[in-house]
């Protein structure tokens, strides 16, 4: 999730996209072995850089998807108003990722189709406005509009619809309480086709469901099928009625996992059952049965803390792997209050499987601080009560800074525990991981303090994000037990950065080379020098090489180009303008940045470390410089009138796992202006080889700016400039 633009569809964005095609022949004549490494390479054909695109399911849930291309590389579920619903999420690799609300499973694959859960294809069509629908009625039914859809069209027994955004939650309703139209036999995304028919011959695999008492009539919500050989040749939804359900799949082995909940004789959740069973379907045509009781699932999952605390995160997910090592997850994340008890069965280990436990609760009666945990294993172990040891915790303290032009808007902080399975899977690509667990409301500014687990690893992964949509994610932070760490969310100057990164997979390369393409996009940092950060923005983006301007164009922050294993000289220039979004502070960027690559072999520091997403196989590091600010402010990035301000400032290189560029840092410079930029005044500046502390004094303006210039010994250049940096304001503290 690392740009976005806001008050522009995607379309528009996609129109920008197509914008960044350059022929070389358009853009000039490349000379030497610059000219010779991109005509071998080809055309120059850019792509957005990673986007983040809010996606609005049928049922009324907001997601925000990070993608690359067309890519999913993640997604967070948005605040709601109310109870958050039960959840369910599925997919892997080569498969798309799904994301279906637990009281609308008993509609999908009956009347609602499960195409319009597919979060990858939903992020991938998001244009913005409403979802054009494709509705279809039993013969002889009159077409009716459902609760929330607007029809645009009838013929015969099929129509066209819209249903807008803001009208979702009315449809939500009608699915769960089963109030859709009399005769209305299917809702499917409008422009979807018919779905393509798998090219192998297809089998009968049958569930058979039973609840409690052993009869059909407690039916399960519905069954996960997912084949764990390769899940991108089947993973669906499949509807169980009256205890009986089929599908046709092709020959291989599966995970079936089938839900059931159980209710209170006022219709209220008394308990939630996820049953799991493997099943394998042979080629000889005569199909497979699996039985599933609900009473199987007689695991109770607790989880106990040193001090008292309400839960309100409980997520149980899946692994499996397949033979060429694509991952395949089902993840149920319970409502909040996650108080409802929730029982799974025992499983035994198989290869590549892993189960994991997260549970999160805060302090009750408003206190100040949480436990987030997390248990993991390759089986599914009969003794399901957890409890984390005070020996066993660490201590992060979150502290979040706001621009006062938000007006005090609450935020959301998320977080993701990540152990040494899911850093392989997400290191290889064998998957996308499961949505990370929304803590709440969060005050910003505001501060937070969290006690995590370290039973499964101590890694966990952390995200913002605010009213508006900003977000900034961090890298895996690994928690030692005793250990407390500090880290600050959106303190500002927020300015373009390619960062410092340590336990990085979650996010592509910054700058980097191989494979023939070069890739350089700049997302938004904070004082975290791991943070990446997306902020909307009007946004201008140029790239040289050796002189020939490949990319010109709005509404990206970088590009991928053809690039050979040869050296080569770059410069590129971003401009942001957050003012059409609101924002006082940090309103508008310009960053100038050239550094010269020696290519392919030449430096083995450079070369980038092999879990960290990149489109080949062996990149290369881009020895480009990065600035880490931290700014003497308050959490509202405001300092105080006439009072010396200082700022400790950072100029290093990008870098992963401590590789990248060593060139000594050679000159550095921090200049103030009071007047937008008219006139500058240079900072006092103290510190050296990369690492420095300028200080000035608060005078004649409430919004000053800072300008930023540094080189290395290789001549590398970075020069930054922040128009309205951070406030000041009378009674401000630090």
């Amino acid at each position: 999730m690392l740009t976005r633009r806001r008050g522009r569809p995607a379309a528009a964005l996609a129109r920008a996209a197509v914008a960044l095609v350059l022929a070389l022949a358009g853009a000039g004549a490349a000379s030497g072995a610059a000219a010779e490494d991109a005509a071998a390479a080809g055309p120059v054909e850019t792509v957005p850089a990673p986007a983040a695109t809010t996606v609005t399911l049928v049922t009324g849930q907001r997601l925000l998807a990070g993608m690359t291309g067309h890519q999913v590389t993640g997604y967070r579920l948005l605040p709601q108003e109310g109870p958050a619903a039960t959840l369910v999420t599925f997919g892997g690799r080569g498969g798309d990722t799904y994301a279906v609300p637990a009281d609308a499973l008993p509609e999908v694959g009956r009347r609602l189709d499960p195409s319009l859960f597919d979060v990858t294809a939903l992020a991938r069509r998001s244009a913005g406005g409403g979802t054009p629908l494709e509705l279809s009625f039993a013969a002889g039914a009159v077409p009716a509009a459902p609760p929330g859809v607007r029809l645009t069209s009838v013929t015969g027994s099929t129509a066209t619809g819209v249903l807008d955004p803001g009208s979702a939650a009315a449809f939500g309703r009608a699915v769960r309480e089963r109030r859709l139209p009399r005769g209305l036999e299917s809702v499917r995304p409008a422009g979807t086709g018919t779905p393509a028919r798998p090219d192998f011959p297809l089998h009968t695999l049958r569930i058979s469901a039973r609840g409690l008492s052993g009869e059909p009539g407690n039916t399960p919500l519905g069954s996960i099928v997912l084949n764990t050989d390769d899940v991108s040749r089947f993973g669906t939804v499949v509807p169980v009625d009256d205890g009986e359900g089929s599908v046709q799949v092709p020959a291989g082995h599966y995970a079936v996992y089938t839900l059931f909940v159980d209710r209170a004789a006022d219709g209220s959740e008394s308990a939630w059952r996820e049953v799991t069973r493997d099943a394998t379907v042979a080629e000889d045509g005569q199909g497979t049965t699996v039985t599933v009781e609900e009473a199987a699932a007689d695991r109770r999952v607790t989880v106990g803390t040193p001090r008292p605390a309400t839960a309100d995160i409980l997520k149980l997910t899946w692994f499996r792997t397949g033979p060429s090592g694509n991952v395949s997850f089902d993840s149920v994340q319970v409502g909040s209050p996650a108080t409802v008890p929730v029982y799974v069965n025992a499983q035994p280990a198989t290869t590549g499987s892993r189960y994991v436990v997260q549970w999160g609760g805060a302090a009750p009666d408003g206190g100040a601080y949480r436990y987030d945990l997390a248990f993991g294993s390759a089986d599914v172990p009969a003794e399901q009560s957890f409890r984390a040891e005070p020996g066993e915790l660490a201590t992060a303290v979150h502290r979040f800074s706001a621009d006062p032009a938000a007006g005090g808007a609450p935020g959301s902080l998320y977080v993701l525990p990540v152990d040494d399975f899911t850093r392989a899977v997400e290191a290889a690509g064998a998957t996308v991981l499961p949505p990370p667990a929304d803590q709440g409301r969060q005050a910003m500014p505001g501060s937070r303090t969290e006690y995590l687990g370290t039973a499964d690893g101590g890694g966990w992964a952390f995200g913002t994000a605010t009213a508006r949509l900003d977000t900034f994610d961090s890298d895996v932070l690994t928690f030692a037990p005793g250990a407390t760490r500090t880290v600050d969310w959106g303190h500002g100057p927020l300015a373009p950065a390619l960062g410092a990164h340590h336990d990085q997979q979650l996010h592509p390369c910054t700058a980097c080379a191989g494979g023939g393409q070069a890739t350089l996009y700049l997302p938004t940092g904070d004082s975290e020098p791991d943070h990446v950060g997306a902020l909307a923005a009007d946004t201008s983006f140029t790239l040289d090489r050796d002189g020939t301007r490949l990319v010109d164009a709005p509404d990206v922050i970088g590009a991928q180009v053809p690039a050979g294993d040869g050296p080569a000289d770059y410069r590129a220039v971003l401009g942001t303008d957050r003012s059409a979004a609101g924002a006082g502070q940090s309103v508008r960027t310009r960053t100038e940045l050239s550094f010269h690559d020696p290519g392919q072999g030449a430096d083995p520091r450079l070369v980038l470390p092999p879990d960290v997403p990149c489109p080949a196989a062996a990149c290369r590091i881009m020895p480009a410089l990065t600035l880490t600010y931290r700014l003497d402010t308050g959490p509202s990035n405001t300092g105080v009138p006439d009072a010396v301000q200082s700022l400790d400032l950072t100029v290093g290189h990008l870098s992963y796992d401590d590789r990248g560029s060593r060139s000594p840092v050679t000159s550095a410079g921090v200049s103030v202006s009071f007047d937008g930029g008219a006139t500058w005044q240079p900072a006092a500046l103290t510190g050296g080889t990369g690492t420095y502390h300028a200080t000035w004094r608060n005078t004649g303006a409430t919004a000053p700016s800072i300008r930023v210039t540094a080189a290395d010994a290789a001549g590398g250049t970075i020069t930054q400039t922040v128009t309205a940096a951070y406030g000041i304001a009378p009674g401000s503290t630090r």
